[in-house]
């Protein structure tokens, strides 16, 4: 196989075979990465840990950086990569570490794992593991200064905690870093992050890649975006969190001079050989070029594919400003097989397999190898299929994939040349048109949703629906929104009837009437749409359009709680506690309630909160509420951030505190809750002007880092 190496940089890739290096350069590299990824480990091995790796790496040298990739280091290997570390980042602008693999704390201190770990022992699994401490040491600043990015990917399960009652799962927040250091965690404090389906990538690596490859993006936007990204893709489950003190801010990919530039496309090329050019010219393999030139002989791209076919064989890529020659060590893997060697894995082994720590709601059992049945699922499922199923397409022959999991620059390509093969597919036109649609193409994304449109594909008219209800792309527009949404509801599609329910009930695109929107709310919950059937519920509780009636909301509020819908969930639990429709049960609505927080929920916590602190509890049953407010908070409910505004305040529950008391005020203010504003002038008013300035410092940096 032949290489291909970006211009302008240092590419070192090793695999853990025994030796391991770090490219010591005579002048020390401005922007410097060290990825590593661990998966066969000898228990508990995991699912995509290498792949997110390699999938990091891709994304940071395509920034500009010198990429160091690692996979599968044993303990020594790990020690001498750290002890090489010190060297390689000392002087650097920007320095990046990222580790995907187990990892897990000890009284509080961080430990990332060697794939040799042994866990018949907590004396044994001490011995493999590597203080994340040391990690941050090694990449320290020293002479010069600049950032460091300490990513740290792990928590993907928990085979460990058992051994000993010092070993915790997840990791912690206490580890200190230097000055214009981030540490970023995939997800909150001693909690599991998911590893994602079998052969694919995590949710965190998949949000890291779209941030991190955005021209221009600075440090702090590039992770508020990937925390809200992975918290809507895993609904809510997984909540990454940055800490650290960076003072100034840091753009990770110029807007020019970086290795791949943008590809030119003229404004109005809707053409799929097009599409194509435009994600090849950025992530495209030799092989896959080749099958772009076979597939499109007469393409006005071919001379620009075979130019670039020619710089790879040569192991460059053309790009502007490149300023630093190209240096390869033979003994080492480059980074084109890394990253080509990761694809074909996914390519040849699309499968979705459940993991332990993974809920059936995220991931669908699905085989590896379907039957070989005439006219059956085998010979109808393709690569984009798998990648790009969306979960309300009633005609999807997969199991469905969410936005926040789907690998762009994978799903594009597989599903552009799966048209090449059946132009005339209006399930894969869909599915291209939705990758685009996720990849922030619009228009090319309503090309193609248009064109499966015209051969009525219900899932193309509904997002076309979607896409002018939102203003996706465009200038919100209701009616022609309505119009796309009542086409695909004439073809039986529930969550468009749904969607004309809302419009109606709504008053958008059409004259109000609440009556005519309730009875597409009917149709579709009659016919098993389990969000009809909790809109629906809604209504009945509150009276909107129809008679107030508890005992159809709780009804239908317990047919969608049982079939997964997680705010029906939460419904039916408060419905237990204030009787709405039920007999009062607090055991059954502390069920129900908690079956909401499992699937994710941000409104549950807060209500269960809310219920067990007029049950006079004890020191546990204090420190459960406090937690269960700050994951409400933590999922983005802006009462829950008032309720531990109030909670500091009165110090029922912890010591009085009105510095804290304000902070979580101004954060609900912040969130638009109504009632947080009188709070936080009344507090404003008892305060001192620099315990006010302290306060506002530290959301300033919350916002920075985390958002809100």
């Amino acid at each position: 196989m032949k290489l291909r190496i970006p211009a302008g940089l240092v590419l070192l890739f090793t695999l853990a075979v025994g030796q391991i290096w770090v490219q010591q350069a005579q002048a020390a590299a401005d922007r410097i990465a060290v990825v590593v990824g661990n998966t066969k480990y000898d228990t508990s091995p995991l699912a995509n840990a290498s792949n997110d790796a390699a999938l990091v790496a891709e994304v940071l040298a395509q920034a500009g950086f010198e990429v160091n990739l690692f996979f599968d280091l044993k303990k020594d290997e790990f020690t001498t990569l750290i002890e090489e570390m010190d060297k390689t980042f000392d002087g650097a602008q920007i320095g990046v570490f990222y580790f995907a693999g187990h990892g897990f704390q000890v009284d509080g201190q961080n430990k990332l794992l060697s794939v040799d770990v042994d866990t018949s022992s907590a004396e044994s699994v001490n011995l493999k593991a590597v203080q994340l401490r040391d990690v941050i040491d090694a990449a320290s600043t020293g002479k010069g200064g600049g950032l460091r990015l300490i990513i740290i990917d792990a928590c993907r399960d928990d085979p460990f905690s058992g051994l000993d009652p010092r070993f915790q799962a997840g990791l912690s927040y206490s580890e200190a870093s230097g000055e214009e250091t981030l540490l970023a965690f995939s997800t909150s404090a001693g909690k599991l992050a998911f590893d994602g389906p079998a052969g694919g990538n995590g949710p965190y690596a998949i949000a890291l890649s779209r941030a991190f490859e955005s021209p221009g993006i600075s440090l702090f936007s590039a992770f508020r975006r990937v925390r809200q990204q992975v918290r809507v893709s895993t609904e809510g489950l997984q909540i990454p969190w940055v800490i650290g003190s960076v003072e100034r801010e840091h753009v990770l990919r110029g807007n020019s001079g970086s290795a791949t530039p943008e590809p030119q496309v003229e404004a109005g090329d809707y053409d799929l050989d097009t599409v194509l050019w435009y994600f090849l010219s950025k992530y495209g393999t030799e092989d896959e070029l080749e099958r772009f030139v076979r597939s499109f002989p007469s393409s006005r791209h071919i001379s620009a594919v075979r130019t670039l076919m020619r710089n790879l064989d040569t192991g460059e890529r053309q790009v502007a400003e490149a300023s630093r020659s190209v240096s390869v060590r033979t003994a080492a893997i480059n980074q084109q097989d890394v990253i080509e060697r990761a694809r074909q894995k996914r390519q040849e082994r699309l499968a979705f397999q459940p993991q332990t720590n993974i809920p059936a709601e995220l991931f669908r059992l699905w085989p590896e190898d379907l039957p070989n049945a005439a006219g059956g699922l085998r010979d109808i499922v393709t690569a984009c299929d798998l990648l790009a199923a969306h979960p309300a397409d009633p005609q999807r022959v997969a199991p469905s994939i969410r936005d926040g999991l789907i690998n762009i620059r994978d799903a594009v390509i597989l599903c552009g040349f799966a048209l090449v093969e059946d132009p005339g597919n209006p399930r894969l036109q869909f599915q291209l048109g939705r990758v685009l649609d996720v990849a922030k193409r619009f228009e090319w994304a309503k090309a193609f949703y248009k064109l499966a449109a015209d051969q009525n594909y219900s899932a193309a008219l509904t997002n076309l629906g979607y896409m002018y209800y939102s203003g996706r792309g465009s200038d919100v527009n209701y009616e022609e929104a309505r119009r796309y949404y009542l086409r695909a509801a004439g073809l039986g599609n529930l969550r468009a009837r749904t969607n004309v329910g809302t419009l109606y009930i709504k008053g958008r695109g059409v004259a109000q009437q609440p009556a005519e929107g309730i009875l597409w709310y009917r149709l579709a919950s009659a016919m098993g749409w389990v969000n009809a059937q909790n809109a629906l519920a809604d209504l009945y509780r509150k009276g909107i359009g129809v008679e107030k009636n508890y005992d159809a909301s709780a009804a239908l509020y317990r047919l969608a709680a049982e079939n997964g819908q997680r705010e029906a969930m939460n419904s039916l639990g408060r419905s237990y506690l204030s009787g709405w429709g039920v007999e009062k049960d607090r055991t059954t609505a502390h069920l129900w309630l908690m079956r909401a927080i499992d699937a994710g929920d941000r409104f549950s916590p807060y209500f269960l909160a809310r219920d067990l602190m007029g049950q006079k509890p004890d020191a546990a049953g204090k420190e459960k509420i406090l937690e269960l407010l700050n994951l409400s908070a933590d999922r983005g409910f802006g009462q829950a951030y008032f309720e531990l505004g109030r909670v500091h305040e009165e110090g029922a529950l912890v010591s009085q505190d009105p510095l804290e008391a304000f902070f979580f005020y101004r954060i609900a203010d912040l969130k638009k809750y109504k009632k947080a504003a009188e709070e936080v002038e009344r507090l404003k008013a008892l305060l001192s002007s620099d315990d006010i300035a302290k306060v506002e410092e530290r959301i300033e940096q919350r916002l920075q880092l985390n958002g809100l």
